[in-house]
């Protein structure tokens, strides 16, 4: 419920009718102007009309009539062919802003839509413009993408155990907002080439998540860096390798590599528990030479250390050590920043920049990793090893240059926060395809995991979870009684509302494996001028999962791609040069290969008509789908009295495991065993303060002599000639108990005196 004011406050306890609003297009205040406005928010459900537990997406819908000003009738004004001076203001997907509440002051208002004009539509010889605004679920209109990481299935890249969170439904959500431009953290930056939220599960947002380790199961939203953090072993051991989007070759001077995440210093910390963060940074030169730069960051110790390896001969170096004090006193939210550049003869600098709770200007000077010479390649993959640390916004950039202030670093003013989830208690191990919009997608998970989705009046963003309506509140938002508020009350109860046998279907993938056979290959000859970016793309469908971008090879194997350093002539392979890329774009997967060298390459195999490339976009195997199973919960009370009333839950491949169906069954199973009184019509004196999800105790004393708690899942306002009126529907918090039929001898289904024949 949204706190009120005095003025509000003075207004309701004089039972004032008389509206006051304010409405905004396209920044402008039109409120003079308005003759009629109308606002219906309410929670939408493929569930049981009059089930307690209900989920789905709530989308709000404001009607405005405006007319016209300075003796212009409205349509000339603000219909569709209007002159765009005066016409724009009210254009579809114009922003429109509206709140309102009661007395004749606007300080009295309260804000109760915020969105974007959907139609507009103008009769001639009216002087009326209609307008229909949608809320922000008109900003979720990008095509629904997912990634498909093949991990879950794949066993050359293991997630781990089953018990790993690979990504969760808030994971998807989150993913969905973000792709459209709403945000609970930081986002990803101009540049970035990795990035993991790490919102309720471990798969990357942008690149591709390469492994797991065990223990990628806690996320938790207390103490969070901005929104819900990973937090990992006590004892350390908790790792996700990654490889990014595009891989970076390491002899592009003039850019270097941003490395960033948030984290929460924990205080208290026990001798005994790792407080520490690893990032692992490896380059590729063939031949199975690998280099690897070391980043940690001890909040016990209180130090930072950079270090590096070599592989084939193996060879450490380092290490180089900063010690911090902040890092063992200042507990809070931390913003750790690294920027790494490797040299012309492969040596790699650090420069450190760390923002702590209470100071920003943390900087760790230019420091060199002594004696390590890079060859030149292009990266292999990160790997972050997080501990016990609580981190979220993992995030690899490839930047011309390093940010150059702490607002920048932080992307400060770059970003606002416009949505807010639930804690993730639902892991996905295989993230289903999806299509259509980002909201149609929303809805679908909502619905399948008996969450709610919607904007609020403020126009931020509210995923809650399926434990929202099981425990019944202790006291209302507001009190609503026949004596004061209740102008009419229309009270259901029916058979369909009960739901005694609750069945939950859920996908196990234990069996399922992957097919790599499905191999995309090219002999392509392709010249690649300096600077120049060439692309290949292919078709897939929605049952190939995700390839990562190929390496750098002599010899081409699947998952590696060839340059050359002439066009004809058996030329060594080129490394260093080329930094290839893989996405999906419209159906499409498209490889990209852009020269960062001074030199003309080719892509080219290493004989004539051999290959240069070759790409494996895994499938599902053929002799193995994932397996449906059913969890089922009943209520024996309940089906003596109304018989047995089935309902089958189809989450659409949404859950995956044993425990969360289990956990939704009984969710369905306790709100359904006896029928809930759905309220209708129920008109009151307006309340701006009141949103959906709200609890509301009514009282009627005169005609239902009812006295129950309910809670707000619709909301109708509407307004004319001053006078506004509202009208809620509420669906009561519990049933009125079993049955008793005290006195009663129901009678048999089947008439005893009939004869049998």
């Amino acid at each position: 419920m949204k706190p009120g004011n005095a003025t509000l406050t003075a207004a309701l306890a004089a039972r004032e009718r008389i509206a006051a609003h304010v409405i905004r297009l396209g920044g402008h205040d039109m409120s003079t102007q308005v003759q009629s406005w109308a606002l219906d928010r309410a929670y939408s459900t493929d569930l049981p009309e009059a089930m307690r537990a209900f989920s789905g997406s709530a989308s709000a819908q404001a009607d405005i009539a405006l007319s016209g000003k300075g003796g212009a009738s409205a349509p000339a004004l603000y219909g569709p062919w209007a002159p765009r001076a005066s016409g724009d203001v009210a254009r579809p997907r114009q922003s429109v802003v509206h709140s309102w509440g009661l007395g004749t002051h606007e300080m009295g208002t309260l804000p109760t839509f915020r969105g974007t004009v959907r139609s507009r539509s103008a009769q001639s010889g009216e002087d009326t413009v209609r307008l229909s605004a949608l809320d922000g679920a008109e900003r979720l209109r990008t095509p629904a993408q997912l990634p498909r990481p093949a991990g879950g299935i794949d066993p050359a890249t293991p997630y781990g155990d089953a018990t790993n969170w690979v990504a969760s439904d808030v994971w998807c959500v989150d993913h969905l907002l973000m792709r459209s431009g709403v945000h609970t953290a930081p986002p990803p930056r101009a540049g970035c080439i990795l990035y993991a939220s790490m919102h309720g599960g471990a798969a990357a947002n942008v690149g591709y998540l390469k492994t797991l380790s065990g223990n990628w199961e806690k996320w938790s939203k207390k103490d969070a860096p901005w929104e819900c953090s990973a937090s990992g072993n006590r004892t350390g051991g908790t790792w996700a390798k990654y490889i990014p989007q595009m891989r970076p070759v390491n002899r592009n001077h003039s850019d270097g590599l941003w490395l960033e995440i948030w984290a929460k210093n924990p205080s208290r910390v026990p001798a005994t528990v790792d407080s520490s963060i690893k990032f692992s940074l490896s380059w590729d030169a063939g031949k199975g030479v690998m280099h690897t730069v070391d980043i940690k960051v001890d909040f016990r110790e209180g130090a930072v250390t950079y270090s590096g390896r070599q592989l084939n001969p193996p060879q450490d170096y380092g290490p180089v050590e900063t010690y911090v004090d902040a890092l063992k006193s200042d507990f809070g939210r931390w913003h750790l920043g690294f920027w790494l550049t490797v040299s012309s003869g492969g040596t790699a600098a650090i420069t450190g920049h760390l923002v702590s709770p209470r100071d920003p200007l943390i900087e760790i000077s230019r420091k060199t990793i002594p004696t390590m010479d890079i060859p030149p390649g292009a990266m292999a993959d990160l790997t972050i090893d997080i501990s016990s640390i609580q981190v979220e916004g993992l995030q690899l950039s490839q930047l011309a240059a390093k940010p150059s202030s702490v607002a920048a670093r932080m992307q400060e003013g770059m970003w606002d926060k416009s949505a807010t989830l639930d804690v993730p208690k639902i892991p996905v191990r295989m993230l289903p395809a999806v299509s259509g919009s980002a909201w149609d997608a929303i809805t679908q998970i909502a619905r399948a995991t008996l969450s709610t989705a919607e904007f609020d009046s403020a126009g931020v963003f509210r995923w809650r979870g399926p434990e929202r309506w099981q425990t019944p509140p202790e006291k209302p938002d507001l009190t609503v009684t026949s004596e004061r508020e209740l102008a009419s009350l229309t009270l259901t109860e029916e058979i369909d509302a009960c739901r005694n046998h609750c069945s939950v279907r859920w996908a196990s993938w234990y069996r399922v494996k992957a097919n790599m056979a499905n191999v995309k290959e090219a002999i392509n000859v392709i010249q690649i001028n300096p600077g120049q970016t060439r692309s290949i793309a292919w078709t897939v469908g929605n049952d190939e999962l995700d390839t990562t971008p190929p390496a750098t090879a002599e010899t081409v194997v699947p998952d590696t791609i060839r340059f050359g350093s002439a066009q004809i002539g058996r030329t060594p392979v080129v490394h260093g040069a080329v930094e290839v890329g893989t996405h999906r774009e419209d159906g499409k997967l498209v490889l990209s290969m852009r020269n960062r060298s001074s030199e003309t390459v080719w892509l080219r195999g290493n004989a004539l008509n051999g290959l240069s490339l070759s790409l494996v976009t895994p499938t599902m195997d053929s002799g193995a789908s994932p397996t449906d199973h059913w969890e089922v919960s009943q209520d024996a009370t309940s089906q003596r009295y109304y018989g047995v009333q089935q309902y089958e839950h189809d989450a659409q491949g949404w859950i995956q495991q044993e425990e969360p169906a289990q956990r939704i069954a009984e969710i369905l199973k306790s709100a359904g065993a006896y029928p809930i009184p759905l309220l209708g019509d129920v008109e009151i004196l307006p309340d701006p303060r009141i949103e959906l999800g709200d609890a509301v105790r009514v009282v009627d004393s005169t005609g239902a002599q009812l006295d129950t708690l309910a809670w707000v899942i619709g909301i109708k306002l509407s307004a004319e000639n001053g006078e506004i009126r509202q009208t809620l529907t509420l669906r009561g918090t519990t049933a009125n108990g079993p049955p008793k039929d005290a006195g009663l001898t129901p009678d048999r289904p089947t008439d005893p005196t009939l004869t049998p024949w």
